[in-house]
Formats: structure tokens, C-alpha cells, sequence
């Protein structure tokens, strides 16, 4: 088929990002620079549980929100 293979774009958090191909979003959440427990998805509008990060599949094209959990005191 074609030359070089590129990687597939998706959006996160506003930003268009190259990612080498498809992947779960655990493996997505392990290369950021925070600790998975702190973090939570959502992909193309809809909050993805935890216990479903290694069977759902980021694609090209999908929208994906991170939010990392930061503690507080009490107001």
C-alpha cells in the first residue's frame, strides 16, 4: 500500500494529538505525567470507567477529555 505509516489524530483536552494507532486508554493515561488514580476520561462526550480503560479503544478522530482529580480541604 501506501509509504510510511503516520499516526492517527485525535483531539484531547482541545489539542490535536498524533498517536501511533489505536490503543487503550489505559496505555493513553500511562504515558501522562500524572498517577492513573488522579485521572479520569471521558471519550467523544461520554465518561469511561475505570474498570473499562483496557478494553476501550482510543480511535482516529475521537474526542477525549482528561481531568486530573486534585484534592482540597473543606470550604
Amino acid at each position: 500500500m501506501g509509504g510510511g505509516a503516520t499516526g492517527m489524530k485525535v483531539i484531547v483536552n482541545g489539542q490535536e494529538r498524533e498517536l501511533e494507532g489505536p490503543m487503550p486508554i489505559s496505555q493513553f493515561v500511562a504515558t501522562l505525567p500524572v498517577p492513573q488514580r488522579h485521572v479520569a476520561v471521558a471519550r467523544n462526550g461520554d465518561v469511561v470507567p475505570r474498570y473499562l480503560w483496557d478494553e476501550v479503544l482510543i480511535q482516529e478522530g475521537d474526542v477525549l477529555e482528561v481531568v486530573r482529580m486534585v484534592g482540597g480541604g473543606a470550604f
